[in-house]
């Protein structure tokens, strides 16, 4: 600003000088102000970066779990997979040994009869003699 500061005697120059000083007392008390308002704001911001540095680790945690969970969960599908093609292997052998159970069975049922056809026609023929 260009102003020297050259205390005079007369009371004149004081009365010029008084609108500067109260001129430059307002600024500095607003240039105050702001500073504080700044201050302010910064401790605020910290608080924030602090509270999502929180957050971040918090979340970061809680994503590693979830990968670890997502690992899981694919081994498991795919232990369900083979399960799944071991339980269709053996339902399908299951109903071949049914079948074949059920062949054996109408066989014996066959065998059976065919014994006791021959036993009736062999008690039968002595008595024909």
């Amino acid at each position: 600003m260009g102003l020297s500061f050259r205390p005079e005697r007369s009371g004149g120059s004081r009365t010029t000088l008084q609108p500067v000083l109260e001129g430059l007392q307002a600024q500095l008390k607003q240039r105050d102000g702001e500073v504080h308002s700044l201050q302010s704001e910064i401790v605020s911001l910290e608080k924030t970066r602090e509270s999502l540095g929180e957050e971040l680790v918090t979340l970061s945690t809680k994503n590693s779990e979830l990968e670890l969970e997502v690992s899981r969960l694919s081994e498991c599908q795919s232990q369900y997979q083979e399960l799944e093609q071991r339980y269709a292997a053996m339902l399908q052998m299951y109903g071949e040994k049914a079948e074949e159970a059920e062949e054996l069975r109408l066989d014996l049922q066959d065998v059976k009869s065919m014994y006791r056809q021959q036993i009736q026609q062999l008690l039968e023929q002595p008595e024909s003699l």
